[in-house]
């Protein structure tokens, strides 16, 4: 079965995500490297999502919003914008 990839995300939404998990990773005061490891994921990899993140894969980003605690407001917000 194919991976579930954000694809086909324009620029503007783009920012929008990258911000909005920097905005987290600020609120919670942690780091890449601490996100990365409660995550699972490497910390090269999660550096290189967050600069792109259409490679993102839904799995990958449901287990960083779990990890940063982000609030279902915030998701469904993030989820509108996408569309």
């Amino acid at each position: 079965m194919p991976r579930s990839m954000v694809k086909n995300i324009p620029e503007e939404q783009n920012c929008i995500l990258r911000g909005s998990i920097k905005n987290m990773m600020e609120i919670r005061r942690t780091t890449v490297p601490e996100v990365a490891r409660k995550s699972g994921m490497k910390e090269s990899t999660l550096y290189a999502k967050i600069r792109k993140p259409e490679t993102f894969t839904l799995r990958e980003l449901r287990r960083l919003y779990k990890t940063l605690q982000v609030p279902d407001e915030e998701k469904e917000r993030l989820a509108r914008e996408a569309m």
